[in-house]
């Protein structure tokens, strides 16, 4: 510690050696670099850890594990997600490992003939269902037999729900990112002093927390960047100092942290591109007024949903920098495994080389075939 004096923004005390910890102003949990010795003390860190902030870090693991994000504990949760044929699937290793939830069957009459589909999730478990058929008379043999013949193995493609929100109880959480980016870069307590009761959970949130959508965000978008960002403006011609709080790209939350802010001008930015890993310039202006919340917030409801195609396109971008890596991992994975098929140290000869270019020119063929069907599958 120097010689100034630090106190905690929470409970007032001043912060020395002995009660001064590491404090991630966005969670680490969710691969924030940014930290402070001089905003918290330890006691309340640990309070804000076991609540809140483990709720923030639960409600977006999804986004943590899918995009390998770098923390200090890689901690990764199973998912359940749904495929593009709305099945349940489990999501295990950050996407790595798909798999079906339950068996899934349906029947229906068209024109008089009667249509059976079946997503199990293996071979075994496909006869089991068509013996159970076939003892109940549902099909014949013959039928049965066919299924068999035209079984395929497909891998899922999981898609984000973007109309989940983040929790209630992570809402503190955000408050305290913001009040934390404001003390650390201002040391002004009192200001944000109004906050604490709500990163207690002793106030409701949305008192001062506004879930915001942009059809065009205030910034250029660019492609292949995934960010976690903390944006503080205000001026006196606006009347409010906010912070607005930027999780994957994706969720954005405005904090209002004095709606009567007759201070000089504020300007200030932190992002982080979590898929990089290394922090980036981002610069803008975005002069919000109350009214400007209070009116999104009470948009009429066919409004409102205008809005979610965007965040839908944002999401998918997010989902898309998954399907790159995981080709990524899965071509490394096939070239060593071509390789793998003869002794160390060998002579790679032509005939060699060519059944390692067929084994890569086979993992091509695949991802194409995958993605032309995807994109059917939306048409349809």
């Amino acid at each position: 510690m120097d010689d100034k004096k630090y106190f905690c923004y929470i409970c007032g005390d001043e912060i020395t050696d002995k009660n001064c910890t590491d404090e991630h102003i966005i969670l680490n949990a969710i691969g924030g670099h940014l930290h402070s010795y001089t905003i918290i003390c330890k006691d309340c860190n640990t309070r804000m850890g076991e609540t809140a902030d483990a709720k923030l870090a639960e409600d977006l693991s999804f986004y943590t594990d899918f995009l390998g994000v770098k923390k200090n504990r890689q901690n990764e949760h199973d998912q359940i997600m749904k495929d593009e044929d709305g099945h349940e699937i489990i999501v295990k290793e950050g996407g790595k490992s798909l798999n079906l939830r339950k068996p899934y069957v349906t029947s229906e009459d068209k024109d008089g003939v009667r249509e059976i589909s079946m997503a199990v999730r293996n071979r075994k478990e496909l006869e089991g269902f068509l013996k159970g058929m076939l003892k109940r008379k549902e099909l014949t043999q013959e039928q049965a037999d066919e299924i068999l013949v035209k079984a395929k193995v497909t891998e899922h493609h999981p898609v984000l729900n973007t109309s989940t929100m983040i929790s209630t109880e992570a809402f503190p959480s955000i408050i305290k990112s913001a009040a934390n980016f404001y003390v650390d870069r201002t040391h002004d307590t009192a200001t944000v002093k109004p906050l604490v009761p709500y990163i207690k959970g002793q106030g409701e949130c949305k008192d001062v927390l506004y879930l915001h959508h942009f059809k065009t965000l205030p910034y250029p978008e660019i492609k292949g960047q995934v960010t976690h960002m903390i944006h503080i403006e205000g001026s006196e011609k606006t009347g409010l100092l906010y912070a607005m709080m930027e999780y994957y790209s994706i969720y954005v939350y405005m904090v209002v942290i004095d709606r009567n802010y007759t201070g000089k001008d504020v300007n200030m930015t932190y992002t982080y591109d979590v898929v990089a890993g290394q922090e980036v310039d981002r610069n803008f202006d975005l002069p919000l007024t109350m009214k400007d919340l209070e009116d999104f917030r009470n948009l009429p409801h066919d409004e409102y949903v205008k809005y979610l195609p965007y965040v839908k396109k944002r999401a998918d971008a997010v989902m898309a920098i998954w399907d790159l890596k995981k080709n990524q991992d899965e071509l490394h994975d096939v070239i060593e495994n071509a390789f793998a098929k003869f002794p160390e140290g060998c002579e790679m000869t032509p005939e060699r080389m060519a059944v390692v270019q067929k084994d890569i020119f086979d993992f091509f063929e695949k991802i194409i075939l995958e993605s032309m069907a995807r994109k059917e599958k939306r048409r349809n």
